[in-house]
């Protein structure tokens, strides 16, 4: 393990592969962090690997492909960015090899979600059929309400469906300095009222980071996870045994560390340390 980067001075090795986080890594909101952009076209000319994944299930990686390319970045497939969304429709294909005739999902998440699952061959049951739903996949989804939340406890406490969650948020900052509710807060409502826990799929849990190593072919100890939040980003990758670098240009600050207990392995003030 490295000695944690918190003065700027000692330098860092060149991995064969880099997890990025997008928010907060590579914009915030509309704003892009050139720094980040052109570091990582550095990168990717040396012939290094680079996965960017997300939390956000509300839209497809096609989306966040073309974000990305938009901002300036390049040499990127459409396959590099992985969403927990993503993530529930891999397990959940794997699901299916395994009980080819449990397709029923009740769907908790938005139509990007709901795509993916499709795709895969799931059907997406009305919410008032809670009796037949096989499994509960829960993403952000504005539109979730008591009656949803109901439905839901139901089919997995009642009826025996598996209860599964693309990410944790509980909630995230938005303007005016107050807080919109996360998918957590959700899986919250569902998990209480049904008194089971959900499978999560997304950071800090650890299948989105082997969904990230799977695209890159690579191993732990060859691979970097980058990303702004201690409590996500690097406390999922730390807890792999995979090195991490808090990047300083979105949430988590410097003092967050020993306030958490949450050690990075390199604290950055900007991309271009890693280069």
């Amino acid at each position: 393990m490295h000695t944690p980067r918190v003065d700027g001075k000692d330098r860092m090795k060149l991995y064969s592969g880099y997890i990025f986080d997008m928010d907060g890594v590579l914009y915030r909101g509309n704003d892009v962090i050139q720094d980040a952009v052109e570091t990582i076209n550095v990168l990717k000319r040396k012939g290094l690997k680079t996965v960017f994944i997300t939390n956000n299930s509300s839209r497809l990686a096609q989306e966040y492909h073309s974000r990305l390319l938009n901002i300036g970045i390049s040499l990127i497939d459409e396959g590099d960015i992985i969403t927990s969304g993503d993530v529930a429709a891999r397990y959940l294909r794997n699901e299916l090899k395994t009980y080819p005739e449990r397709k029923n999902v009740l769907c908790l998440a938005g139509e990007s979600v709901k795509h993916l699952l499709r795709e895969i061959g799931m059907e997406i049951i009305d919410p008032r059929d809670y009796r037949k739903a096989h499994y509960v996949v829960a993403g952000f989804n504005t539109r979730f309400n008591w009656e949803l939340g109901n439905y839901a406890a139901n089919a997995i406490a009642i009826y025996g469906a598996k209860f599964i969650g693309t990410n944790p948020d509980i909630a995230k900052p938005v303007e005016n300095g107050e807080i919109a509710a996360g998918t957590g807060a959700m899986i919250a409502f569902v998990e209480t009222a049904s008194q089971v826990k959900a499978t999560i799929m997304g950071k800090p849990y650890p299948e989105i980071y082997k969904a990230a190593l799977d695209r890159m072919n690579l191993g732990i100890p060859e691979t970097l996870m980058v990303g702004d939040l201690l409590i996500t980003d690097i406390k999922g990758a730390l807890n792999l045994g995979m090195d991490a670098a808090l990047v300083l240009t979105g949430i988590s600050k410097r003092e967050d560390i020993g306030r958490l207990g949450i050690k990075p392995t390199y604290v950055i003030e900007s991309l271009k340390e890693l280069i």
